[in-house]
């Protein structure tokens, strides 16, 4: 969301080759990373800290419960995975060396490195078999989360400590792609809190037990939702020693002081720069902005379970199409994001190719037509000019607006004064990003509290994932909308074991062409990603962090 990714953030590992540029005019020792000192000979300057700022914030260092694309980011650093994405896109192992398949598809060999967790223990195949198999036992309930990345598992094996068996239901089309968001963790740690019937791998806080077991290049030794989070560098990591000691990664409750630090030197990285800021930023010599595409669609969010209590006219799909006429896309696009987005009307990003359904196209602002619709479905204007529902109650709505989301109070803004002109009135309900999604959730992941919200998604390049978002079994998970379809669910099913892509991408259109129809959401933008370092660091791939923010490519290469 970001979630999000689960929204909107590049990976902490923008690490990938970081190092500060730089060097001693006398020939002496190189000044260490993160100082801050000029590149006077080029050469690269390794130790010291990266000093990360976001809005965004990490919401939770457990996976089982974290939505939010920062907690990933962290995840991504911390465990190992079985493959990634190199930087030229095709697929690289990371903890395993190498992997074949069967002639039948049905089975996955992995071969893996020799390695250790961040407390000494050795790392097997034994974890990853301990984890596959605790994410599948409690997949309808606590650990929700992960179980998309395990679709059509039957069974995971370990024939010895430096080898893991996949086994599916049915050949996947789509088996890697899925499997570089399987967290591996130490059995011997998480083992100890499983708890009644999984519940316990959701309730344990592991910022009460720091630092966390890991295994990947850097574990976290200090965190901070709203402050600053320590990562540490893991002298135990399997892979290539990272270029810096540490990463401190800081929250700032808007984009002013996040700005603000950065010119200030207090910050080395933003992950994701407000698009009002670039022209400033772009004529700071001391500067590097990059702006590449990126698969993150910001949406306004619809309460879709059909059984909430409370204004039930937003469940009317008339009303959910008046709703999309009176919003204006291109203002949105040129105001907020400064051109640097596109209007867009599916969950499935353009970058993804042809994964996106060509004939979904936004519909035009058109208020004219918004009144239309809603005067024909006999929604009339009181004297206030707020039209009323069949109770005679005003249409009036509070929209939940994540603190966290770039531009989304300027976002609101534009949305609002639309659904002003068509007699609907919103206001505003700034919430920081955890306490949104609780707010989404409740009662008990029933979702019969909120009805309207502002977010984002950041998908992979494989549609799956973000199309898994609105499936049944997400309700408490993933699920942002409390969206429940059961021709829909079956098509998700369908697409992850068909092999033929052509097949499985006309699967996942006729998806898309469902979710047009019922509208969960209202997609408005795909957003490009902006970053910014101070010009004496080197080492970012932006083309890749934009889309590590789901897919987190290339999570574990910080050096080159």
């Amino acid at each position: 969301m970001t979630k999000r990714a689960l929204w909107a953030a590049a990976i902490l590992a923008v690490l990938l080759a970081v190092a500060a540029c730089g060097g001693s005019d006398d020939g002496g020792e190189a000044t260490p990373a993160g100082t801050g000192q000029e590149d006077t000979g080029g050469e690269i300057v390794k130790g010291g800290i990266l000093r990360i700022g976001t809005t965004g914030e990490i919401d939770s260092i457990n996976p089982f419960v974290a939505f939010n694309s920062e907690s990933y980011q962290a995840f991504v650093i911390q465990y190992p995975l079985l493959v990634q994405y190199s930087p030229e896109f095709e697929w690289e192992g990371d903890l395993a060396e190498s992997w074949e398949t069967s002639e039948d598809g049905l089975t996955w060999t992995f071969h893996l490195k020799e390695a250790q967790w961040s407390d000494g223990e050795p790392l097997t195949a034994e974890d990853a078999v301990w984890t596959g198999e605790t994410v599948l036992e409690y997949a309808d309930g606590p650990t929700s989360i992960l179980a998309p990345f395990l679709s059509h598992v039957e069974s995971l094996e370990a024939p010895d400590p430096q080898t893991l068996v996949i086994t599916y239901e049915r050949p996947v089309g789509n088996v890697l792609p899925q499997l570089q968001q399987f967290f591996i963790l130490p059995e011997h740690v998480w083992s100890q809190h499983v708890g009644n019937n999984g519940r316990g791998l959701k309730a344990w806080n592991l910022q009460d037990d720091l630092p966390v077991v890991g295994a990947g290049p850097f574990v976290i030794t200090e965190f901070d939702r709203k402050g600053t989070s320590i990562f540490e560098k893991n002298p135990s990591y399997y892979g290539t020693e990272a270029n810096v000691d540490a990463i401190g990664y800081q929250h700032f409750e808007n984009e002013d002081a996040l700005l603000a630090a950065f010119e200030a030197g207090e910050l080395d990285f933003l992950e994701e720069v407000p698009s009002n800021a670039v022209p400033q930023l772009e004529s700071d010599e001391s500067a590097v902005v990059s702006k590449v595409e990126s698969t993150q669609i910001n949406n306004f969010i619809f309460n879709s379970n059909p059984d909430k209590p409370n204004n039930r006219e937003l469940l009317d799909p008339e009303v959910r199409e008046a709703f999309e006429y009176a919003i204006d896309r291109e203002e949105i696009a040129e105001v907020v994001f400064a051109g640097n987005a596109e209007p867009v009307a599916s969950i499935v990003a353009p970058q993804t190719g042809e994964w996106m359904n060509p004939n979904i196209e936004p519909l035009p602002f058109d208020v004219e037509m918004a009144n239309q619709i809603l005067d024909e479905a006999g929604y009339e204007r009181g004297a206030d000019g707020v039209r009323r529902d069949d109770e005679g109650q005003p249409m009036a709505y509070e929209v939940i607006t994540p603190t966290g989301v770039q531009g989304v109070q300027r976002e609101f803004e534009i949305i609002q004064r639309g659904l002003e002109q068509a007699g609907i009135r919103v206001t505003p309900k700034a919430l920081d990003d955890t306490t949104a999604f609780e707010e989404i959730l409740k009662p008990d992941s029933k979702y019969e509290s909120f009805d309207l919200a502002l977010w984002s998604w950041v998908g992979y390049l494989d549609p799956d994932f973000v199309l898994s978002v609105t499936t049944c079994d997400q309700w408490g998970g993933w699920s942002d909308t409390g969206y429940c379809n059961e021709e829909y669910d079956e098509l998700y099913q369908e697409q992850g074991v068909t092999v033929d892509q052509e097949e499985r991408k006309e699967i996942v259109w006729r998806m898309q062409d469902i979710h047009q129809r019922d509208r969960p959401y209202i997609h408005l933008v795909a957003v490009e990603y902006i970053t910014v370092s101070k010009a004496n660091w080197a080492g970012f791939h932006p083309d890749l962090i934009a889309y590590s923010k789901l897919p987190w490519i290339d999570p574990h290469r910080t050096s080159e």
